[in-house]
């Protein structure tokens, strides 16, 4: 389990093994970017391609989001939020064969 800054810092110890540092240094430099400069456009196309990739090796969209929200504003509710559906079983791959329901 590796810590980044940020994660540790307000409390959430576990984040997800996908987190980059990239994704992390992006949603940094978005905080402290001006508001309508081309290189916050240019940081928002890198986090998007970055969104799809992690889309495309089946991560759930729920976490991508939940993580994401949380890089952006380092709340401790979105951190909660992360690390509860980084905890959470994975239901949709989950069959149950021995129930007969006819």
């Amino acid at each position: 389990m590796l810590l980044i800054k940020g994660f540790h810092n307000v409390g959430v110890e576990l984040r997800p093994e996908w987190v980059t540092g990239d994704l992390h240094l992006w949603y940094f430099q978005l905080r402290v970017e001006r508001p309508r400069g081309a290189k916050r456009r240019r940081l928002y196309r890198l986090i998007e391609k970055e969104k799809l990739r992690l889309a495309e090796l089946c991560i759930c969209q729920e976490l991508i989001l939940a993580t994401c929200r949380y890089l952006s504003s380092y709340s401790v509710v979105s951190g909660k939020r992360m690390v509860e559906l980084m905890n959470r079983p994975v239901v949709q791959l989950s069959f149950n064969f021995h129930e007969h329901h006819f």
